[in-house]
């Protein structure tokens, strides 16, 4: 097969531990491009919190962003192809939230949200490692229920971020319906998207608008909430950092994070 299109997930696969990007990613991004393969970043972030890495990587155009709830043309700065979550299960999402210790996060098309106080406090819901980029990126107001009452824009996503891992397995059962996608990210998060939005479907609406053939891709992640762009794409590929259940639904797996396994996955279609 040649491969002619690479998404990219980036926590845990194009950025290592320290939430960089080595420089041997960027080589090999630059050498795909270079051979003329479509390079796509395919995350659970927001558009808000990818500055840093469309800065250093200008070859890459296209971003599939809130876990495939929407895509980015990132040289035009233009969002499309949004899917909402239902308002009706935004309000059921809202009101058990309301009941338990947890950072809901609300991602739009311009605005990744979360409440001021939560700031402070961000290694008691277990995401102290992104401090430096909610810093950056986010919008903080002073009461998130507040906000996603009166807000007009569409919710392409909802993270729940638990105090308690243990208690987002609860909160999964209590959410559960056919019109809600429920997956785990990160070590506490709850991800919340509209039934049928995925990072696979994100990808396949993307390779239709390129005209690039599901089988002609490499997808390369390390998380729960990338299983489904890894069966999507011809090549799924897993980081060593991935969990068992993640490797499993690979076709191959390359070494961790740290470990220069995203460069080796990227030149796999050279």
């Amino acid at each position: 097969m040649s491969y002619q299109l690479i998404a990219l997930d980036l926590d845990g696969t194009l950025l290592n531990s320290r939430k960089e990007i080595p420089q041997e990613n960027i080589q090999a991004i630059q050498a795909a491009c270079s051979a003329g393969k479509t390079v796509v970043f395919n995350t659970g972030r927001a558009i808000c919190e990818l500055e840093d890495q469309t800065a250093l990587l200008p070859e890459v155009q296209y971003a599939v962003f809130a876990s495939g709830a929407g895509l980015y043309d990132i040289q035009e700065k233009k969002a499309f192809g949004l899917r909402g979550i239902p308002a009706g299960q935004v309000q059921r999402i809202l009101r058990l939230a309301r009941t338990k210790d947890m950072m809901p996060q609300f991602v739009t098309a311009d605005r990744d949200v979360i409440q001021a106080s939560h700031l402070k406090n961000l290694e008691h819901f277990h995401m102290g490692v992104y401090r430096p980029l909610y810093e950056k990126a986010m919008t903080l107001v002073p009461d998130i229920f507040a906000f996603a009452e009166s807000c007009g824009d569409p919710f392409l996503k909802i993270n729940l971020y638990h105090a308690d891992p243990q208690e987002r397995i609860r909160t999964r059962a209590q959410l559960e319906t056919r019109e809600l996608e429920l997956v785990y990210s990160e070590v506490s998060s709850l991800e919340c998207s509209a039934a049928g939005v995925s990072k696979g479907s994100g990808l396949e609406r993307l390779c239709g608008i390129l005209g690039i053939p599901a089988e002609a891709c490499i997808a390369v992640g390390d998380a729960e909430n990338d299983i489904p762009m890894l069966r999507t794409a011809g090549l799924g590929v897993a980081m060593g950092n991935a969990p068992d259940h993640v490797k499993a639904a690979a076709d191959r797996i390359v070494a961790d994070l740290d470990h220069g396994g995203c460069a080796e996955a990227i030149l796999l279609a050279l």
